[in-house]
């Protein structure tokens, strides 16, 4: 029996060529895996009377360098981010039957509004008029089944936002930095929305059927530097600023409709509008 750096005879191979393979062959039974990062979610409130409208997600990890996709509606997903959209409404069909006297959150490929991937892992948002889901899934590898988590709740106030922007998932390389995937809603007003490093750079997010979605790529972010969601209106000027990695029901912030009802925040005399979304 041959051993594993050996080649099988071949009279016509030239010494050179045998010669590399067998560095070759010898590299790779050398190589380890590369660890894939662990995905820990927790909920964060970002509505009034602590509703859960957000999830932030940290991506923990020493891996190298993993391919990236970001993606805005159902008509641009690759194949493995159709895969993982497609499992993510199996789960939450299959998930839990709501309390009683609330009907079922139902979601179709057609509701997806974004989609982040990042090697063998994918992080979707599906929302509709009635609520909105977000979803981790992790595909299947050797000796691995495809796993991942699913939340979905209903909008506290769907049709009003708490201003322009209404941040929805957040996930991060790093506690409170490093690489981060995020998105959301805006109102119509918004005509581009731009994340600031607090360092000089800024990575745009995509705009798309009221939706958001953004994905830096060594950004190296820090809380310290105090990173913003900015938005602008079609004439250039800033609608709106807010931290990046603090949820909304911690801003110093309350939002009310144009009846005067108290939707967003804690109650004061000097709450700002709260805008209608549309999709």
């Amino acid at each position: 029996m041959n051993e594993i750096a050996e080649l099988p005879a071949e009279r016509d191979l030239p010494p050179a060529a045998t010669r590399r393979m067998r560095a070759d062959l010898l590299r790779m039974a050398r190589q380890r895996p590369v660890r894939l990062p662990r995905l820990r979610i927790a909920v964060a409130g970002v509505a009034l009377l602590a509703v859960a409208a957000g999830v932030t997600a940290v991506w923990r990890g020493s891996g190298g360098p993993e391919v990236q996709a970001l993606a805005m509606g159902p008509g641009e997903l690759s194949p493995t981010l159709r895969d993982a959209a497609e499992r993510c409404l199996t789960w939450h069909e299959r998930g839990p039957e709501p309390a009683a006297g609330k009907d079922p959150v139902r979601f179709s490929l057609t509701d997806l509004a974004m989609a982040t991937e990042r090697g063998s892992r994918a992080l979707l948002l599906f929302m509709n008029d009635v609520g909105y889901a977000t979803c981790d899934v992790r595909a299947a590898g050797p000796r691995r089944e495809p796993s991942g988590g699913l939340s979905a709740d209903r909008w506290p106030h769907g049709e009003w936002l708490p201003g322009p922007v209404q941040r929805l998932l957040l996930t991060s390389t790093e506690h409170d930095g490093g690489d981060v995937s995020v998105s959301g809603r805006v109102s119509g007003r918004v005509n581009r929305l731009v994340l600031d490093h607090g360092d000089g750079r800024t990575t745009a997010a995509r705009l798309s059927g009221g939706a958001f979605g953004l994905m830096t790529t060594g950004a190296r972010l820090r809380a310290d530097d105090r990173p913003e969601l900015i938005s602008y209106d079609d004439r250039g000027a800033v609608l709106d600023r807010r931290p990046l990695f603090q949820a909304e029901n911690q801003l110093d912030r309350c939002y009310t409709t144009p009846s005067g009802a108290l939707i967003y925040g804690r109650s004061a005399t000097n709450c700002l509008p709260a805008e209608a979304w549309r999709r």
